[in-house]
């Protein structure tokens, strides 16, 4: 009887075993089906059930890498990354090689995706090292493919087409293998099929690389044979995904879009337009526009709707575009992409509508795109490629907020009344406003920057001796906004942005280096052969300074007239009684030095004072001057060689005769006592209104290359906002001035300015001191300790104080030595000019 009821357990218990394992096995076909349809949240709960249902490891592992592929490509990647390590342990655990090598792929493409390239390559080594392993040609196909995608990004084109070709040549044996087995008509027909999926993959990521790898080369041919073994690889991969229907039909229709856009991107680099590229793309997006509508996928239909439009934009038949783009609108509504899909489909929107001259309509149009983007700001939307082709954040963002503020400028110019023109340039204003609040904050990589809720007032916080110059470059032209007390002021300059750009680089390379290097290497050779310090007299600028100065270069002296027409000369009928200007500038003019302009017979300088904002939300610029100046400095900096950077011989003279200047400055922090645990000591100490580093800086285009160079460490913005706030956390109020007097900006880099911003909004002082180049070490105090000496008087703004501190370097007999504006126009005040 015991017998006979321990058998009909065990029969029942292997019963609900085998019918669970069924059940999970179905929910897994039913979650791959609905991926592979692009149908997420479904998919997404029957993996879900299978791991509800089972405890058998490889369905555990199917379930666990579809659900962690979900949340990668909808970037939810800290979930990705958990449920991949818990995945791995299991595999790992188990002994399955197979999903072990899967899951390593899968944890190096999540890798890429965060922009972590050390980790994705460590995953994707050991993932081609299992594949390999393995006698599964689908896995190893599938897993080189993304290893070819991780070389190009590496930019190893070379490697990259080389791992592609393997790939192929693989799938191709598989091929013939199927062929062979026949027999097994269900098994043959499913790998058939998803090793065409597979080949169509390859052949669309062989083609991007193959184009980036010939855009090298372009600069050595000419013509469309520059782009000749790009156009036979698109072509492959148009008949891939055009004549075989994929497994995976969402990823084809985002394949066949990758298509078109890579024919357009070939197009646009050549001469003359290409008959068999326009084809491509026509076919791609027709495609794919079948395919979406076959799945009935709202987010496949609203991307190959919108991108269609795209093209029928291009070729200005607007009317079939201004259909499809509002076909697209329509589906992006019913996704969970929605806010991406209406920036992208209103931002078409408004260009059509104004290429129609439905002004009104465009600008709604735009606003709405303006309003979608600020839900999303650095959000990228994950298809299933590697987007290799990724151009740089302001390349990508920029357009849509200059074409709107463009419109806005041009209503504004034939506004019937002066308080319409006026709300419309205060529009245009804003729409650029928000765009640098967006770029700030993807280049400190925060979305928590400490923007003002009230910008700007400048009606009420302007003197009527101060203007504010905002210019907007724009691709066919300049526009200058002068705000003064009383209004708001415009004025279009007829220059292009290129020519502007290509003028400012002319005249930034023309200055940032030593007028006279033969005299700069022979002096310091002769003191280090001699064993000799630099001296009292080669530090003092005023002794130096009465030395004759050579012949030196006045190569700066065109572009600096150049750019005083283009910029300052439109102005000067609206600058009467001005004193002091403050610049908003953009791109490249954030690195130009306002100062070294010249009308023909005088410096800027010499007639206005000047200063910079990063943007008109800055910080600090409600703090106004209310209260007597305190004179609490604290004076550091480094005067040996460390770290690989060279020594500045003179900062200790600096440090020294900034400390006479104030009653109760401590030592300066000079050398092996300026670390960042003495520095941290001292903020905590005492409150100090000034921080005064004389020590290497660097504003570079990547944020983690900004810094700040102590004895032991390098002093990044975080680390920097980190030591500022010791004092705001004691005194409830800001730093006044923070000042960087040996900095450097990369030459030519538009991104690199940024960091200078990024000191001054990061670092939350209320003014920022700064120099745009290495200015020559012994030349350095003359500008700084001028400026220092004029803070001492009450009445002197800090604008004023940089003012009279060059224009005395200028103009001085004592200093007709430093008069090239090397020696004296780095230096750009930041923030509050009070």
């Amino acid at each position: 009887m015991n017998h006979s009821y321990s058998f009909y357990t065990l029969f029942a218990f292997l019963l609900l075993l085998h019918f669970g394992t069924a059940q999970a096995a179905d929910f897994l076909d039913e979650a791959k089906h609905a991926f592979q349809q692009g149908h997420y949240d479904k998919a997404f709960s029957q993996w879900q059930a299978a791991l509800d249902t089972t405890e058998n490891p490889n369905h555990r592992l199917e379930a666990l890498l579809g659900i962690a592929r979900i949340h990668r490509r909808l970037g939810v990647y800290n979930q990705a990354q958990s449920l991949l390590q818990t995945a791995l342990s299991v595999a790992e655990q188990s002994g399955n090689t197979h999903y072990h090598a899967l899951l390593l792929n899968e944890l190096s493409k999540l890798s890429l995706s965060q922009r972590n390239n050390p980790a994705a390559i460590e995953a994707g080594k050991r993932a081609v090292s299992l594949a390999h392993s393995l006698n599964n040609p689908l896995v190893l196909i599938e897993v080189l493919n993304h290893w070819g995608n991780l070389l190009t990004a590496e930019y190893d084109y070379d490697g990259a087409l080389e791992t592609f070709s393997e790939a192929l040549t693989h799938a191709d044996n598989y091929q013939k293998q199927l062929s062979i087995w026949s027999h097994q008509a269900n098994k043959s027909e499913e790998s058939k099929s998803q090793i065409e999926t597979l080949r169509g993959k390859i052949l669309i990521n062989q083609a991007k690389t193959t184009f980036l790898n010939d855009t090298e080369l372009a600069q050595f041919q000419f013509g469309q044979s520059a782009f000749k073994t790009t156009m036979t690889v698109l072509q492959s991969a148009l008949h891939s995904s055009t004549q075989q229907d994929w497994t995976d039909s969402y990823k084809q229709v985002f394949g066949l879009i990758t298509v078109s856009q890579l024919a357009q991107k070939i197009q646009t680099q050549l001469t003359e337009p290409s008959m068999p590229l326009t084809q491509i793309t026509y076919q791609a997006l027709i495609k794919a526009r079948q395919l979406a509508n076959r799945l009935n996928n709202a987010t496949a239909k609203a991307y190959s709707y919108g991108y269609l439009g795209q093209l029928y934009e291009q070729q200005q038949r607007y009317r079939e575009a201004l259909y499809l783009t509002r076909q697209a609108l329509f589906f992006a509504g019913q996704t969970r992409q929605q806010f991406w899909l209406n920036y992208l489909w209103q931002w078409q929107l408004g260009r059509i509508l104004k290429a129609q001259h439905h002004f009104k309509k465009a600008l709604s149009a735009y606003q709405q795109a303006m309003d979608n983007f600020q839900q999303v700001r650095t959000l990228k939307v994950t298809t299933g490629y590697v987007n290799l082709m990724e151009i740089d954040f302001r390349q990508e963002t920029a357009p849509i907020y200059f074409e709107l503020a463009d419109l806005l400028l041009q209503q504004a110019r034939v506004a019937s009344t002066a308080s319409y023109r006026d709300k419309l340039l205060r529009q245009a204003r804003a729409t650029i406003e928000r765009f640098r609040e967006a770029e700030l904050q993807n280049y400190l990589q925060t979305e928590c920057l400490n923007f003002n809720t009230q910008c700007f007032d400048s009606e009420t916080s302007l003197d009527t001796q101060t203007a504010l110059l905002y210019p907007i470059p724009l691709p066919n032209r300049l526009e200058l906004l002068l705000q003064r007390r009383e209004g708001l002021i415009q004025v279009t300059v007829p220059i292009t942005e290129k020519t502007l750009r290509q003028t400012i680089n002319a005249f930034f390379l023309s200055l940032h280096n030593h007028p006279n290097p033969e005299e700069l290497a022979n002096t310091r050779n002769q003191r280090i052969s001699a064993g000799q310090e630099p001296s009292a007299e080669t530090c003092t600028p005023a002794l130096r300074g009465k030395q004759p100065e050579k012949t030196t270069t006045a190569h700066f002296l065109e572009p600096a007239q150049t750019l005083y027409d283009w910029l300052i000369e439109p102005l000067i009928p609206h600058l009467q009684n001005i004193k002091t200007l403050v610049i908003v500038p953009d791109g490249a003019l954030r690195s130009v030095p306002f100062a070294a302009f010249h009308d023909g017979e005088q410096f800027l300088i010499e007639t206005l004072a000047l200063a910079t904002l990063p943007n008109l939300c800055f910080n600090t610029l409600s703090v106004l001057p209310s209260q007597p100046k305190s004179q609490t400095i604290l004076l550091s900096g480094l005067s040996k060689a460390v770290q690989g950077f060279s020594a500045l011989p003179c900062t200790e003279y600096e440090l020294e005769i900034l400390q006479t200047l104030y009653d109760e400055a401590p030592q300066p922090l000079l050398n092996e006592t300026f670390t960042l645990r003495r520095l941290q000591t001292h903020l905590n100490n005492k409150n100090y209104t000034t921080l005064h580093i004389a020590s290497h800086g660097q504003f570079s285009a990547h944020l983690e290359n900004t810094f700040v160079l102590t004895y032991d460490d390098k002093l990044n913005l975080d680390k920097l906002k980190r030591l500022i706030s010791l004092t705001q956390l004691k005194t409830k109020q800001s730093v006044e001035l923070l000042t960087l007097s040996a900095c450097e900006t990369a030459v030519g880099d538009e991104r690199a300015a940024l960091g200078l911003a990024g000191v001054a909004l990061k670092a939350g002082a209320q003014s920022v001191l700064a120099s745009l180049w290495r200015v020559d070490d012994e030349a350095t105090p003359a500008v700084i300790i001028e400026f220092y000496r004029q803070l001492q008087t009450s009445a002197v703004s800090k604008a004023q104080a940089l003012q009279h501190a060059q224009n005395l370097v200028l103009n001085d007999d004592a200093y007709q030595h430093y008069r090239h504006p090397y020696y004296w126009a780095a230096f750009l005040l930041i923030g509050n000019w009070f």
